[in-house]
């Protein structure tokens, strides 16, 4: 197995739930997101959807908050078996809004 990087880029937030990448994409995939430019009183939503099914309607498989300063900055969700749809999302909805680097990399 290979691992390839999907997408990738640079998000500016602004308070919006903000499309980072979708895809039906037959694989395992992972998002990741730096989350340095975080300073305290920041909050940080990342979502990532699937369905089980083809004609399942997407639904929250995870979603993590993260607030402040963080201690281990480069964040990663769980691998997503995602044979359907996979979507990832972020969302800051506390504090100053600033650029994150992320990528979405499957196997």
């Amino acid at each position: 197995m290979v691992l390839q990087i999907q997408d990738s880029g640079s998000k500016l937030t602004d308070g919006t739930v903000q499309l980072l990448h979708t895809s039906t994409f037959v694989g395992v995939q992972v998002v990741q997101v730096d989350l340095s430019p975080m300073q305290a009183g920041d909050t940080v939503v990342l979502k990532v959807n699937t369905k089980v099914l083809t004609g399942s309607a997407e639904a929250i498989f995870i979603e993590q908050t993260f607030t402040g300063v963080q201690a281990e900055p480069v964040i990663q969700s769980e691998p997503v078996a995602s044979p359907h749809s996979y979507a990832a999302t972020l969302q800051q909805t506390g504090g100053v809004y600033r650029t994150f680097d992320w990528s979405v990399n499957s196997v």
